[in-house]
């Protein structure tokens, strides 16, 4: 059975969501990220199986594989999911919105979500978060230009692009961000997230964070 190494209120928030969409059992196994080094994602038995020492991670009956975007992509394929991509061309734009993921979106959403949300307050810096935040503005209308030519990222339909893309933009509704400016990242975000198996993936979340809040 596929398990599924992490935390929900981590990265692993993105495989919890894409085993929902995929239908498929899993063993979830929080690891816990807190503490520095002495972090249970730091542990001998666990960097065995990440060496990176991060997560999210899997073991998929013995096939060990970490960062999140190549693990979805992974089961996805693996799964046969309707969301891939079915002409080259299809896969190359996927893969296009994918490292614009990674490489344009997340870092700025991390560093907002970290010195305005996560960090304790003698850690956070409001001149990160909003140096963050004004890098994240052009890359919003990117996304609201294309999405007002398109119902989706991936095209007619929801995709396999949508899901990495909205995965990622996720933490912006964690922080209540204000997306006014960008009816059309709004509407499609509120959409992708609305979904059955991104609700499940939210409760675990959620659940999560309660029982990591002061005093629990």
């Amino acid at each position: 059975m596929l398990k599924i190494y992490g935390q929900a209120r981590s990265r692993t928030f993105r495989v919890l969501w894409m085993a929902g969409e995929l239908g498929i059992p899993y063993e979830h196994v929080p690891v816990g990220i807190g503490g520095g080094a002495a972090a249970e994602c730091r542990s001998p038995w666990f960097l065995a199986i990440n060496p990176n020492g991060r997560v999210p991670a899997i073991d998929d009956d013995g096939f060990r594989l970490w960062e999140s975007m190549a693990i979805n992509l992974y089961l996805a394929r693996k799964h046969a999911s309707p969301l891939c991509p079915r002409t080259p061309e299809d896969e190359a734009r996927m893969l296009q919105w994918a490292f614009f993921a990674v490489n344009d979106l997340e870092p700025r959403v991390v560093a907002m979500f970290q010195h305005r949300v996560a960090f304790p307050e003698k850690k956070r810096h409001a001149a990160v978060a909003d140096e963050a935040e004004a890098g994240l503005q052009p890359k919003l209308a990117i996304l609201e230009a294309e999405l007002g030519r398109q119902r989706s990222l991936a095209g007619d339909a929801w995709g396999l692009a949508d899901f990495l893309v909205a995965s990622v933009l996720a933490t912006l509704e964690l922080m209540r961000y204000d997306l006014a400016r960008y009816p059309n990242v709004a509407a499609w975000l509120k959409a992708s997230l609305a979904r059955p198996a991104a609700q499940a993936a939210r409760a675990m979340r959620e659940t999560a964070n309660q029982a990591s809040a002061p005093g629990r």
